[in-house]
């Protein structure tokens, strides 16, 4: 089986380049951001921008010690140049999606061939999670990046014993340190250990290591910035910023994020589509390959994130998004393999196919099927949103016939089959992101961006509350920032506040505020409520 047309090696990062802008570039503007992850880092890292405050992050004036500020900067320089909207807040994980595929492209290149990296690369965009975090204002592209170059070049070190291999690898821990805390030290370092200890070579090891320098480095890159914060703030910083974010997470379920022990089977076995169906056949590698250092470098680094992520007790899809760049290399290895059977072939055609058929089919029924969601859902916040006037556009069904047309079309072989497959993924991408994607955008985000739209309009001097409500999205989109308010003695803060001003709240919120009652709400949707109090409130007090 030949794997991807020939064309000229100088060609192949432009290439990747290119399909990388079509598929990203044009889309990563036009779904606004969603509450609560994307929001709230696009929200402080504007603040961190208006304020000219580069250490300590703030959002909506309250300090937001949860991940460092090194993507907050990246969001800042993309800001400056295109101005602050949903697509700036984004570009900067587009940008590390590209480069950790012009990485892996590299490194395939150096360590095999140009062909076996460019394979790598489009094996790796086309994975679905790995479009939709390219698409998002989080940390995890940027994160993944860093970690994958630090596994890259523990890998070139082992083969070349090379100073500067073990150098950068050390620089680019820290720097994923820098970027997301512990989690960019423990991930490569327990990767590495179980490595060697595999390897039989755990000892030798210990002792090929260039600890002063390799040390060095890693606390250069590693600790600047929270040298700097805790001098300001102490034993709050470490409290809030350990034991809460990154030991509490693990210890206890975080803002409901939970899940059982076969969450991130499921969200592995969805994320990396629509290659899911070649995981056998990479698997049927394993007796051929299993002295490679490669291979065992990258079933470890899957294996050992998702073990480790398990055991974590606040679970959500992107914890895991780091493998990603493992399982490109392991699909590559199993692509190149030039014995390929027919059989083994048409089986992971045929398990693809059924795989993402029901998917076409959801989408192509789906402004028929939507009327039908409603009675199956109980929780009122959920209905309340769904309950909006909104119908999902036939759009969505035209992106359902697309991948069905393409389901169909890997149905018929082709000389190179991979391309297949690296399209299918695309169009996948595409499918969800676009007409789905954007349906979800208005449905979910519409509420924020209604009375984004009415406070944007507001004096200066009016305050803004936002009464047990904290969705960053409003403030990102209005430009203003809102004073949160909480329970009793909030609401007694409200009440006797001078107007004008404005009250900001959920549906459900309005018994703890009863004396809003006479009023009528500026905006009333989707479970949100926007109050503008003009005239001294009346009633009893709360």
């Amino acid at each position: 089986m030949k794997i991807i047309p020939e064309m000229p090696i100088t060609a192949y990062p432009i290439l990747i380049t290119i399909i990388w802008a079509i598929l990203t570039l044009p889309f990563i503007g036009i779904v606004p951001l969603f509450d609560y992850d994307e929001t709230i880092y696009a929200q402080t890292a504007l603040d961190m921008m208006r304020q000219s405050e580069w250490t300590v992050p703030t959002a909506n004036g309250m300090q937001f010690f949860e991940k460092p500020p090194f993507t907050y900067y990246m969001m800042d320089a993309c800001y400056a140049l295109f101005g602050v909207n949903a697509f700036s807040a984004r570009l900067p994980s587009a940008i590390f999606t590209l480069l950790t595929a012009l990485l892996l492209y590299r490194f395939g290149k150096s360590t095999k061939s140009p062909q076996f990296g460019l394979i790598t690369a489009l094996v790796f965009l086309s994975m679905l999670e790995v479009g939709l975090l390219a698409h998002a204002a989080i940390l995890d592209a940027v994160l993944n990046f860093f970690i994958a170059a630090c596994f890259l070049f523990y890998f070139r070190w082992l083969q070349t014993d090379s100073l500067k291999h073990a150098l950068w690898c050390a620089l680019l821990m820290g720097a994923a340190v820098s970027i997301k805390g512990p989690v960019g030290a423990v991930v490569p370092v327990l990767v590495i250990i179980a490595d060697r200890l595999l390897a039989g070579d755990f000892t030798q090891t210990l002792k090929r290591i260039p600890w002063l320098a390799a040390l060095s480095v890693f606390i250069v890159a590693s600790t600047p910035w929270y040298v700097m914060i805790f001098m300001k703030h102490g034993s709050d910083f470490l409290y809030e910023f350990i034991w809460v974010h990154n030991i509490g997470r693990a210890l206890n379920p975080m803002q409901g994020h939970g899940g059982g022990w076969h969450y991130y089977i499921i969200v592995f076995a969805v994320s990396i589509l629509p290659w899911l169906a070649w995981l056998p056949r990479i698997l049927s590698k394993h007796t051929s390959q299993q002295h490679s250092g490669l291979f065992r470098l990258c079933w470890l680094w899957t294996a050992v994130v998702i073990v480790l992520f398990t055991f974590a007790q606040t679970k959500l899809p992107h914890y895991i998004s780091c493998v990603f760049p493992a399982v490109a290399l392991l699909i590559a290895m199993a692509l190149e393999q030039n014995h390929e059977e027919l059989r083994s072939l048409k089986k992971i055609r045929w398990s693809t196919i059924g795989i993402l058929l029901p998917v076409s089919l959801i989408l192509i029924g789906f402004p028929w099927l939507y009327e039908w969601i409603p009675p199956l859902i109980h929780h009122p916040r959920a209905l309340a949103i769904i309950n909006q006037p909104l119908s999902p556009s036939l759009s969505i069904s035209i992106s359902g016939l697309i991948l069905l047309a393409c389901l169909l079309w890997l149905l018929k072989r082709h000389t190179y089959s991979a391309v297949q497959f690296i399209v299918l993924g695309f169009v996948l991408q595409l499918c969800l992101l676009i007409p789905l994607g954007g349906f979800a955008g208005k449905l979910v985000q519409g509420p924020q961006s209604a009375i984004a739209e009415v406070i944007r309009t507001l004096p200066e001097h009016m305050p803004v509350y936002s009464y047990n409500l904290n969705y960053p999205s409003i403030s990102f989109q209005s430009g203003r920032n809102y004073q949160i308010i909480l329970n009793h003695e909030g609401s007694q803060t409200i009440y006797s506040s001078k107007p004008p001003y404005a009250v900001i709240m959920r549906s459900e919120s309005l018994e703890e505020l009863s004396w809003l009652k006479p009023y009528k709400a500026e905006i009333n949707q989707g479970g949100f409520l926007l109050y503008m109090i003009r005239q001294p409130v009346s009633g009893a007090a709360p």
